[in-house]
Order: structure tokens, then sequence, then C-alpha cells
């Protein structure tokens, strides 16, 4: 029993130090949960698939849609921090990034485009990605607040991205899988 004692007593020590670092599943999230700098393909929740200029096209205005799973450039983005948890993205393939139109109306979805990446960093569009309790990122543009969504075109055939405010759900839900750009393709 004496060997027991204090077996229990060290036991019950770090259930309770793990109780208070699990803490609460709202608080920010700590910095190794944070989105990095680096190279990622961007994954939607709810159709599975990849951020990507439409037909890895390079001409501005091309709207930006997803496409199944490739190791290929045009489906990789270059994370550059600009603040907290903010960053500049830059596609691999075509050295552009991409914007939300103006909003006509607030509660309009708008259309996100390929648009140039500029030299001059404070003129680039930048996204705040927050991590959410599931491990994914709500991406937001940091000028509008508005929240990356995929939407599936009527005709089905396509999935576009638009801005839309928050609704969590899962085409407003995305994962950062990331890949070293030298085993990339195309």
């Amino acid at each position: 029993m004496t060997i027991l004692k204090p077996f229990c007593i060290c036991l019950a020590s770090s259930l309770i130090s793990l109780g208070v670092m699990a803490g609460d599943s709202t608080s920010q999230p700590e910095a190794g949960n944070r989105a990095k700098p680096g190279s990622f393909q961007i994954r939607n929740q709810k159709y599975g698939n990849l951020l990507r200029p439409e037909e890895a096209n390079s001409a501005d205005g091309t709207r930006i849609v997803l496409y199944p799973a490739q190791p290929w450039k045009c489906l990789t983005w270059k994370l550059q921090a600009s603040g907290e948890s903010r960053f500049q993205l830059q596609n691999h393939y075509t050295s552009k990034t991409f914007a939300a139109a103006e909003a006509e109306a607030d509660k309009t979805p708008v259309a996100v485009t390929q648009v140039p990446f500029s030299n001059k960093p404070a003129e680039r569009p930048t996204w705040q990605f927050t991590r959410l309790a599931d491990g994914r990122y709500k991406i937001t543009d940091a000028k509008s607040g508005k929240a990356l969504t995929a939407v599936k075109e009527e005709s089905g055939a396509t999935v576009r991205i638009v801005v839309q405010a928050w609704q969590e759900s899962d085409a407003q839900k995305w994962e950062l899988i990331e890949i070293d750009p030298k085993q990339l393709t195309m």
C-alpha cells in the first residue's frame, strides 16, 4: 500500500495538469497549431478537392475553382506570413494570387479570381487563417471579413470559389496539406 500511495498521488497530479493544459476548446490555438509559412495544397472539407485557377490558366481574372488532388504546381500555394495568422498566397504555377471582387451587396456571394502578386506586399490580398476545433481552417478575406466558400454551379460540373458570410458549413472549412515543392510536377 505504501508503494501505491505515491504512485496514485503522482498519477492524480499528472491528470490534473493535463486537464489544466487542455484548456477551453474555443481559446486561441497554440503556436504549433497555427497555419505557418510554406507550400500547401488547400482542400475543401465538403468536396474533398483542392484550390486552383480554373484550367490552370495564368490570365488575370481567372476564376478560382476546386480540382481533384494531384502533385501539380497549379494546385499548390506558397503561404507568406503577413501578420498574426495572416498570409498572402502565391500559386506555384502561375506565380499569381487570388482576391475577392468588390461586393455589390453585403449578403451576396462574391467571386474569387486570380490577380497579380504585386511586388509591394501592402498591395497583395491578405487572408486570415483561423484554426477550428476539428483542425481545419476558416479562411477569411482580411479586407471584408468574408469566408472562402466552395459553391457548386447549377450545371453541377464546376465548384467555384466565392467569399460570403461565415455559416460554419463544410463548404467553408479548409485543410492545409503541406507539400515539398520539389515533389511537384507540371
